[in-house]
């Protein structure tokens, strides 16, 4: 059977209180942003809900998480406590962010693996991080990554999958529009469509941020 997915966007990062100064460029010329003192907290506020509401043991688990900072501090900070379980976390290259601008390219893998010593990096595509192939700044590469992704995702064995991943490429992930963006640290449940001829996710249940965003989003990622 088809595991639950939970997909969780990462928490408030450095990228974003450029872009609430009106500087835009210095905002995408950032690069690989790490979480604010905001996002760090939301990460808390993330880490007591999600325990409470996450009907599943650590042994039925899998995290899977984008290779960007910002992604890497959400699970360390947000899902410390199925860590605390021995849920391995799989960095795969899939989930990173859609654009080609700095903040969206990723740090050298080597870097990573001494910050994120515990991290699975063994499934990450060598190419990382690069914009090339799969991985290219082009709407249709962004739909064959999603396709891949989301099968990935269906042909795993554990019962429940939780990713920690971008607001611009789940919104290809799961052809939305701009009006349904995930907010910072926001999560959705979803199962699989068995009524679909390709692997589909089917949300069955969503969760805010326990606090309001009063700003608009209009280039978030």
């Amino acid at each position: 059977m088809a595991p639950t997915v939970v997909l969780i966007r990462h928490g408030e990062a450095l990228h974003k209180i450029a872009a609430s100064s009106d500087t835009w460029k210095h905002e995408w010329e950032l690069p690989d942003p790490e979480l604010t003192k905001k996002g760090l907290e939301q990460c808390s506020k993330l880490a007591a809900d999600l325990e409470e509401r996450l009907p599943f043991s650590g042994d039925e688990c899998r995290i899977v998480v984008s290779p960007l900072k910002r992604t890497l501090q959400t699970v360390r900070h947000g899902l410390q406590w199925l860590r605390n379980l021995d849920v391995p976390v799989e960095v795969r290259a899939e989930w990173q962010e859609t654009s080609d601008s700095p903040c969206d390219i990723g740090t050298e893998v080597a870097l990573l693996r001494k910050d994120w010593p515990d991290f699975d990096f063994s499934g990450l595509d060598p190419v990382y991080p690069q914009k090339i192939g799969l991985y290219k700044a082009s709407e249709d590469a962004f739909r064959q990554r999603a396709s891949f992704a989301i099968r990935w995702l269906f042909e795993r064995p554990e019962k429940c999958i939780v990713v920690v991943t971008h607001s611009g490429f789940l919104k290809r992930a799961l052809n939305t529009g701009e009006s349904d963006r995930f907010q910072n640290v926001e999560y959705r449940i979803y199962e699989f469509d068995d009524d679909s001829e390709e692997p589909r996710l089917r949300e069955i249940d969503r969760r805010k941020p326990l606090e309001s965003h009063p700003d608009a989003e209009e280039r978030q990622s």
